[in-house]
């Protein structure tokens, strides 16, 4: 290694925007106040032009920046955040401020500490590569393993049992499974599923901090268990652990975390499943309990398990289990106990699905006819009922079940009408295909919906007439069939009436068709009749108002970008600043177009004049000019 060589460091040249794309602002702003309190000490400069430190956070961490030749930030830290953190954030704005202040900063020792715990490849290189992998496969501890001695196994053996207490314990455990003993191994395990209950895991982001329960040992024993033949003790600890992990998921802070340990110990027991000594069609119905009961998505393995091949005759019979437990429930017409229907109708489903396995294909309509007014299950019926082309049959339910619900569910009666439209386009008749469009798009006006009116009327050239009457009733309310000249059937289903309580002109509507059908001048005419305050939120937004007309109108563009940022800034919030700097980059980017650099720097100078003592502010300005972090040197 060269001591005396001088490092390239581009760090001097970074912006805020460089780190805030590289960490994000709330990272930033950690590593801003971890370097203002001084956690970063003992900088030096790697070989490579990295910056190398470490940093006191909950605990002392080695951390690591680089820049790569394509000009892209690097770090690599001891803490446990995987991506760019704080400590890394902390010591690049270390670094330029010891610069800044003339401050020499050391290069990095050979056989720096810092450098081995985080694992530079360099250190390593004279040793030999057999040993230097970042990691064994089980191919070269095989090898290993075979080339020692008798006498060299048992010594290693019993140095790991002294080092690690848990390779002591499962040699005992494999020797009592060995004779027939299972009853410490099942005991322990149970003991310690029933202790994991009361230690919910939790995460706190902020602060790189956190708890996940380690359910190693318990999947661990399991295996153990399995491999020795005791798969019905597997399954019978298995049962204990899914009621726990619920449990336990139920009570924990950490996005699935905790969710996703117990979920790793369900492969074992679903292979236990298989090797258990319960019949074929009891396998099934313990797999489905265990779907059943899970209410966090941790036995997925079972869902798994029941879509694997098994014998007809075993679903057949899980089949006629399935259809006795669904007798056995409460059955009253149309309940609005969601629960209830929902729990019978996860039952039903995998009726279906016990079915189709058993080559009983025969039986899922009419089951579906049975449970349609139980449980308002009509769009699975009518879906079956299309598939198999019984068109009539799928019309006449979609109409029953328009009436059974009226407006108790208004978001199944939408879907009913929507099955009748694909009815219609089975047998294409394009005509009323294009008024149910038009009924749809009345009753929940959107721009999607405009734009399957559009599709469905192009097909038989009538969307120059019906576009007209649709924009005319997002103008005024009145409805589109209503007006002279509408070229549309009726589509045989109630349509709207007449009287909404929406508010008309729909000026977000309007915008957002004008943006699309590329209209700059209709999108400033709905924007300008927008109230200045009290609106709401918008689907179409100011940004995209202004992106829309910015080569029609410039100056409107600029004009509109340059007040929503000015909204964001009088928030006096950092996140707020975030915001208001993506508009103030957009606008720039016209202005240069249009040759006006000049007033936009003026603008940027009063901007800085009214807002200096907004010290987040002038950071941010400084990354839109592109001015890099590192002040002029004293």
């Amino acid at each position: 290694m060269t001591q005396n060589k001088t490092p390239l460091n581009p760090f001097e040249s970074l912006t805020w925007v460089d780190l805030e794309e590289w960490a994000g602002s709330k990272i930033i702003s950690r590593g801003k106040s971890y370097q203002r309190q001084g956690a970063v000490s003992d900088l030096v400069i790697t070989e490579d032009g990295g910056l190398l430190a470490w940093v006191m956070g909950s605990k002392r961490y080695a951390t690591k920046v680089t820049v790569t030749e394509e000009g892209l930030l690097e770090s690599i830290c001891t803490c446990p955040y995987e991506w760019t953190c704080k400590h890394a954030v902390a010591v690049v704005i270390e670094y330029l401020k010891r610069i800044e202040k003339s401050i020499s900063i050391p290069h990095a020792k050979s056989d720096d500490e810092r450098l081995r715990l985080l694992g530079d490849e360099y250190l390593n290189s004279e040793l030999d590569d057999e040993y230097t992998s970042p990691e064994f496969n089980h191919e070269d501890v095989h090898r290993i393993l075979q080339s020692m001695t008798k006498t060299q196994l048992i010594e290693l053996v019993e140095e790991l049992s002294q080092q690690n207490p848990e390779v002591a314990q499962s040699l005992t455990d494999r020797q009592r499974l060995k004779a027939g003993n299972t009853n410490a191994l099942v005991s322990r395990l149970r003991r310690k599923i029933r202790d994991m209950g009361d230690e919910p895991g939790w995460q706190d982001y902020w602060h790189n901090e956190g708890f996940t329960p380690d359910f190693s040992k318990i999947r661990n024993g399991l295996q153990s268990l399995l491999k020795t033949g005791y798969a019905d003790e597997v399954l019978s600890l298995g049962k204990e652990l899914i009621e726990t992990g619920n449990h336990l998921v139920e009570l924990s802070d950490d996005e699935g975390e905790t969710g996703m340990e117990v979920a790793s110990c369900m492969p074992v027991i679903t292979e236990a499943l298989d090797q258990s000594s319960l019949e074929p069609v009891e396998k099934l119905n313990w797999a489905l309990d265990a779907v059943l009961k899970d209410q966090f998505d941790i036995c997925e393995a079972f869902a798994q398990y029941l879509h694997r091949s098994h014998p007809k005759s075993a679903w057949s019979a899980f089949a006629d289990k399935l259809l006795a437990r669904l007798k056995g429930m409460e059955k009253t017409p149309y309940s609005r106990d969601f629960g209830r229907n929902f729990d019978r109708d996860r039952i039903s489903n995998w009726i279906i699905h016990a079915l189709e396995r058993a080559g009983r294909e025969d039986e899922i309509i009419p089951l579906c006819e049975k449970e349609a007014p139980i449980t308002s299950s009509y769009e699975r019926l009518i879906s079956r009922l299309i598939v198999a082309r019984r068109l009539a049959d799928a019309e006449r339910w979609i109409r029953e079940g328009i009436q059974a619900l009226g407006n108790d569910l208004p978001g199944i009666v939408d879907n009913l009408r929507k099955k009748l439209c694909d009815v219609r386009t089975l047998e294409k008749n394009w005509h009323v295909v294009a008024a149910l469009r038009v009924e749809e798009f009345v009753r929940s006006p959107s721009l999607f919906g405009y734009n399957d009116c559009e599709k469905a009327c192009v097909k038989i050239k009538v969307w120059s007439d019906v576009r007209d009457r649709l924009l005319t009733y997002l103008e005024n309310g009145t409805l589109p069939w209503l007006q002279e000249g509408w070229p549309l059937p009726e589509s045989g289903l109630d349509r709207p009436p007449k009287g909404q309580k929406s508010r008309f002109p729909m000026l977000d509507l309007l915008m957002g068709i004008a943006i699309e059908e590329q209209k700059p001048d209709q999108v400033l005419r709905w924007f300008d009749q927008l109230p200045k305050r009290g609106i709401g939120w918008r689907e179409v937004t100011d940004d995209d108002v202004a992106g829309a007309v910015q080569t029609f109108a410039p100056d409107r563009a600029i004009a509109i970008w340059k007040n929503a940022a000015e909204e964001l800034i009088a928030q006096v919030k950092p996140r707020a600043y975030q915001e208001a700097v993506i508009y103030l980059r957009k606008a720039q980017s016209v202005a240069s177009l249009q040759n006006q650099q000049d007033q936009w720097d003026q603008y940027i100078l009063e901007l800085r004049k009214k807002h200096r003592p907004k010290r987040k502010l002038m950071e941010i300005l400084d990354g839109l000019e592109g001015k890099p972090i590192l002040k002029k040197r004293k």
